[in-house]
């Protein structure tokens, strides 16, 4: 059951609004977000291809940023179930490198082999390893870090900011360090825009935006801040986004849309409820160098590191009648099918599917054989074709009529229909047979009835084999597959 249900109007404060925050004045409404439950969301990151992660009951969910800033429930992030991730973490795109905290110290790990890696410490100078680069900043003692939380990515990956607690102290400061050699990071610098309140859960915005919490107000509400970078001195303003009588605990900026956490109550105003996930409009904030006095080090990371999801397989779906009018309106050559690419949410959720298909084939060797061409799971219902075909003859009708019927049951579902290969054939070859494999139970399951509203279809070619380096026909033809699964 949801927890909320309607809008909230933004409080402003009476003080001079900065450029990016203009937009907030001007009879905006900050939504409380349909994914929530009563369960308590915290730890937004972003993730691949500009995906949000938050958790709730220590499960980590991915989500994707619609147009209409919803964010689109999709899958539990599985893959992230060995790693220890307390809350907030970071997530390098170039590298597929993620950097997070448990127990108050940062641990690294590398997506590799469709998962990431076994963690292993991070290690930064001043923190667990000696100082070896010139390092002047003599208020900050990076020695006396004794507990680090919430890291997050700017410049690409290069620089890292993050809260600790030093020794001597028991409030949360902000930090930066850069990246350093292979995986050590630089002697980490204090802001200046700390006080004697907790400074925690940062997240930056075209390198030059920082945003933050912080219970520096009267009231020990943790208030959310920001801090133009460019600026000589820094100065830390309370975010429009707040409100004097909740806590935000957390940011996460895509594009020009916001979300942040908070406990305020979107059905009762001035009272406090579980934290939920609320979303707003920002403006879209041009990157530039920020203008900190320190000395920034040379970057020594390469930047041409080509991440694996660079050549995801796009998900396909029909066009609206509107969208086909409008394509034959600007002259463009429709297929049969009237198909098209989905935008750039559908892409990000893509990250989600592959890991889902890839990481599900242990589960057809489980599979339950209902014919001789098709077998389900507790999850899915596997089809299997003959060599080099992408036909779905008559054979299926039986087991077709079945699904059928299974899914119009479910008439606000949507199910996604993946193709797969066997080993044979050139990547190309095998990416396209995929996707006509997919498409051809597509058609069949439109041609009797289902809405294609309902159904996405995509292939990965090769990828996700049930049995490697298959050498008999019937192991090949485990691997040459449509799965349906219900998303």
């Amino acid at each position: 059951m949801m927890k909320c249900f309607c809008s909230l109007a933004l409080a402003l404060l009476s003080f001079p609004i900065w450029a990016a925050e203009e937009p907030f004045d001007r009879d905006n409404e900050l939504f409380c977000s349909s994914i929530n439950t009563y369960g308590v969301e915290k730890g937004l990151s972003l993730y691949k291809r500009k995906q949000v992660i938050f958790f709730r009951n220590d499960t980590a969910y991915v989500v994707a940023v619609s147009k209409s800033s919803e964010l689109d429930p999709f899958w539990v992030a599985g893959e992230l179930e060995h790693l220890p991730v307390d809350d907030q973490f970071a997530y390098d795109d170039h590298a597929d490198k993620l950097i997070f905290s448990s127990v108050g110290k940062l641990y690294y790990s590398y997506w590799k082999d469709n998962g990431w890696t076994n963690h292993k410490r991070l290690k930064m100078e001043g923190v667990n390893l000696k100082v070896t680069h010139p390092f002047n900043d003599a208020l900050s003692q990076p020695e006396k870090i004794q507990r680090i939380y919430h890291p997050t990515f700017a410049k690409g990956g290069d620089r890292l900011y993050f809260a600790a607690v030093s020794k001597g102290r028991t409030d949360l400061d902000l930090w930066y360090a850069d990246r350093g050699p292979e995986d050590t990071w630089l002697a980490p610098h204090l802001l200046p825009v700390n006080t004697d309140a907790n400074e925690e859960h940062p997240f930056v915005v075209g390198d030059s935006l920082l945003y933050f919490s912080s219970n520096r107000a009267e009231n020990q509400r943790a208030n959310l801040y920001y801090v133009d970078l460019t600026e000589e001195q820094p100065v830390a303003r309370i975010s429009v986004l707040s409100s004097p009588s909740s806590d935000e605990i957390g940011i996460v900026v895509v594009g020009d849309r916001a979300h942040l956490i908070s406990d305020r109550c979107p059905t009762r105003p001035g009272q406090v409820c579980d934290d939920n996930i609320f979303k707003a409009q920002v403006v879209r904030r041009e990157k530039k160098e920020a203008g900190i006095s320190f000395k920034d080090i040379p970057e020594t990371f390469p930047k041409d590191v080509a991440s694996p999801y660079d050549v995801l397989p796009y998900v396909f779906r029909t066009m609206t009648e509107a969208e086909a009018d409008s394509a034959l309106a600007r002259g463009e050559k429709l297929e049969h099918d009237r198909l098209m690419r989905l935008d750039s949410v559908a892409k990000a959720k893509a990250d989600s599917v592959l890991w889902v298909a890839l990481n599900s084939v242990d589960e057809n060797k489980r599979a339950q054989m209902l014919t001789s061409n098709v077998a389900k799971t507790e999850s899915k219902v596997i089809f299997y074709f003959d060599s080099d075909d992408d036909h779905l003859n008559d054979k299926y009708a039986t087991d077709l009529d079945a699904i059928v019927q299974y899914i119009k049951s479910e008439p606000q579902t949507k199910f996604l229909i993946y193709g797969f290969t066997d080993e044979r054939g050139t990547d190309k070859y095998n990416q396209n047979l995929s996707v006509r494999r997919a498409q051809s139970v597509f058609r069949a399951l439109r041609d009797k009835g289902v809405p294609t509203s309902n159904l996405l279809f995509t292939g990965f070619g090769e990828r996700g084999l049930v049995v490697k380096n298959a050498k008999t026909e019937d192991e090949h033809q485990k691997n040459r597959r449509v799965e349906i699964r219900k998303m």
